[in-house]
């Protein structure tokens, strides 16, 4: 399949760099970028989902596989307040 973007000159020049450094095609680097992208998303995502769910941010840590300083600095980017230890709330 073949799908056209529209980029900005400078996004051009720095993935064609790459690409040429790397030795590899443009478009690997753009799939390469585009997955690192929804690998953050969908993290950034669950652990939302766990800090509304009343987790804190060890537990998150610990299920998600990464560190309380990621959970924490996501959570406050989120602008969420941090929850106590065993406070689940219920829906």
């Amino acid at each position: 399949m073949k799908i056209t973007v529209d980029l900005d000159p400078r996004d051009i020049w720095r993935i064609q760099e790459r690409a040429e450094r790397e030795g590899i095609t443009p478009g690997q680097i753009l799939r390469d970028e585009l997955t690192t992208k929804r690998t953050a998303l969908e993290r950034r995502t669950r652990i939302r989902a766990r800090v509304l769910a009343g987790m804190c941010d060890a537990d998150i840590a610990k299920e998600l596989d990464t560190t309380n300083q990621h959970v924490a600095a996501i959570r406050r980017s989120e602008g969420l307040p941090a929850n106590r230890r065993n406070q689940r709330r219920t829906a």
